[in-house]
């Protein structure tokens, strides 16, 4: 049986507000009977790297907030700090970013809380049974939501390929040693012309792995908590990005599919296909589109709501035109994955609604 993912296309000849169509494609999933009073739900996004101007609107989140609030439960905005160095590696510059780009409590009348702690510290660790991985690291206060709803701006990636609700659930949710597992083979290392040896990675190591020489040097101790990267004053210390696109997909795909078991029934998402920029909203700016507007999706199962957006966006384009950027990146990879190990549903069946 296909998985069903809602669609209201962004045409709106008679001038009606848009945000009734993301409640309407929310009231398809039955919203009113996935979450109860008073529980803590998650609003995962992604705020935007200062800079950038292609992220989801705040605009857009004010539907969905209204239909959580209305059935009395308590949601917030959340995010996860960054492996790389920018405006959202600390959860203090992440939140006065996110507050710069229009999330905030005066316009959507919600706290954001970083999931994951100052510094990427706060993670769940847990094992799992998998092809490539035998344990996972998620964010500590999206683990311990009582549910949760995954907006993506569906988007080209230079590792993916594209990046919708599974790139959202897998590097959105995992902690900063989360993020390192998924995008090095190797624990971080200490570019030497940045290095002072001020010795403040040493004393943030938790497992006393960094020595000072000259200049610090990571051993062979580390375990990767990637909490350095943050600390680092001057940006010496880095992720190797070398793993390769292929596995790094399938790691995704096992990071999604233990967040989408931890939550059952109680999770939805929603992809935004507007402003379909060629690279992430990591970046602190941004191309063109790469195609025109198409218009909003939900659903229940997030590969299924991937591979009708991406089915949608070559269908309006004409061509697949996130391989015309990334000619090296084979992109089915993620369904094909998640086929073969059974996680969500590469056959949907779409359903438009004005």
């Amino acid at each position: 049986m296909s998985a069903k993912v809602y669609f209201s296309p962004i045409d709106n000849p008679k001038f009606k507000t848009p945000l009734n169509k993301i409640k309407r494609l929310m009231e398809q999933c039955n919203i009113e009977k996935m979450f109860n009073k008073k529980e803590l739900i998650a609003i995962k996004l992604h705020f935007g790297e200062l800079g950038n101007t292609s992220f989801i609107r705040p605009i857009l989140l004010r539907p969905v907030i209204e239909v959580l609030k209305k059935i009395k439960t308590n949601p917030f905005l959340t995010d996860t700090n960054t492996l790389y160095i920018g405006m959202r590696s600390n959860s203090v510059d992440h939140l006065y970013n996110a507050t710069l780009n229009g999330f905030n409590y005066s316009t959507l009348q919600i706290p954001i809380i970083i999931a994951d702690g100052l510094r990427g510290e706060n993670t769940k660790e847990l094992k799992i049974e998998s092809k490539v991985l035998k344990k996972v690291k998620i964010a500590s206060d999206i683990y311990n939501a009582d549910g949760m709803i995954v907006i993506s701006h569906f988007k080209g990636h230079e590792v993916s390929g594209f990046g919708g609700a599974i790139k959202n659930l897998s590097m959105g949710c995992a902690s900063r040693s989360g993020k390192l597992d998924m995008h090095s083979q190797n624990k971080p290392v200490v570019k030497q012309s940045k290095c002072t040896a001020c010795g403040l990675c040493i004393k943030n190591c938790q497992v006393k792995a960094i020595i000072i020489k000259k200049k610090a040097v990571i051993t062979d101790k580390c375990v990767g908590c990637a909490r350095c990267i943050s600390v680092c004053p001057e940006g010496a210390i880095e992720s190797l990005w070398n793993e390769s696109s292929e596995t790094t997909q399938k790691k995704m795909i096992e990071y999604a599919n233990t967040v989408t078991k931890k939550f059952k029934s109680k999770i939805l998402f929603i992809n935004i296909l507007t402003s379909i920029s060629p690279a992430c909203d990591c970046y602190g700016g941004n191309d063109k589109p790469v195609t025109e507007d198409i218009g909003f999706l939900s659903s229940t199962d997030p590969i299924a709501i991937d591979k009708a957006s991406f089915d949608l966006v070559i269908k309006q384009a004409k061509k697949d035109p996130f391989f015309d950027v990334y000619p090296q990146i084979n992109s089915n990879v993620q369904f094909e994955y998640a086929k073969k190990i059974g996680v969500g549903d590469i056959d949907y069946e779409l359903i438009h609604i004005e």
